[in-house]
């Protein structure tokens, strides 16, 4: 029991802690790459062991909370293909020259669906931006609070892939809060389904890899910040809508 009270007293850093090793040890061995599991499996352990089959109950429920309306599996990935349809227009609008149709093989496709980004957010949104709700509940933006905080976070978590040179800096210190921005509000006005924003952050992975080979150098580093200034701009609207304002806790409809 001493031992249990000691892991709910620091469970967020473990929480933290736990995430950052289970997804960085393949990191010296795979030029950067980082396990997309590691958020997931570290909220599992963390609530298996601070609070047991209760907190592990309701973490499971938010997971699987796939009941919603539909237009909520819909709103996120519209977002996602309205930036890249900016991008796309404005670069080409620019001057940029496409190089290629895009592309997508099957094992491309197969490998997002299994080892992609999606699988992060059983534990930053179905763990961690509850957490983080809860802790600034009390404030006045809490909820927008929460989800920077949960985007700080998740910003470091990808800093691997910067340092090997798979993401620029802009993808990692700004479209990582902008993104995060964009899950938060889906989660929230959906009442707490993972498994929307598991369908958006699939959905973002794939417009990256069919974006990918459209433009090449100077063109396709123009196109990514295109999308991503795009991508800020919507955050930024939803934070001047209010989006954030409630503090309700996350909830099920």
């Amino acid at each position: 029991m001493q031992s249990q009270s000691l892991i709910q007293k620091y469970e967020l850093p473990l929480f933290l802690l736990l995430t950052y090793a289970l997804s960085w040890w393949s990191v010296p061995f795979a030029e950067g790459r980082i396990i997309p599991h590691g958020p997931a499996l570290a909220a599992l352990i963390v609530l298996g062991l601070a609070v047991g089959k209760q907190g592990l109950g309701e973490w499971w429920r938010r997971v699987t909370h796939w009941r919603v309306p539909f237009v909520w599996y819909l709103a996120g990935p519209a977002v996602i293909l309205g930036y890249h349809a900016i991008g796309f227009v404005i670069n080409l609008l620019l001057g940029a020259q496409l190089v290629s149709p895009p592309q997508l093989s099957t094992g491309t496709f197969l490998m997002l669906l299994f080892v992609g980004g999606l699988w992060e957010e059983p534990g930053w949104s179905g763990y961690l931006l509850p957490k983080m709700k809860e802790r600034f509940a009390n404030l006045p933006n809490g909820s927008l609070i929460a989800a920077l905080v949960t985007g700080l976070f998740r910003s470091i978590w990808h800093l691997p892939l910067f340092l090997y040179g798979h993401m620029p800096w802009f993808d990692i210190f700004i479209f990582s809060f902008a993104f995060q921005l964009l899950i938060a509000w889906v989660l929230y006005r959906s009442g707490g389904s993972v498994p929307t924003v598991m369908v958006l952050h699939f959905v973002s992975n794939l417009m990256g890899s069919l974006s990918y080979p459209l433009f090449t150098g100077a063109e396709h580093t123009a196109y990514s910040a295109l999308f991503m200034a795009a991508a800020t701009l919507f955050s930024l609207i939803l934070v001047l809508k209010s989006q954030f304002k409630t503090n309700q806790p996350i909830y099920f409809q």
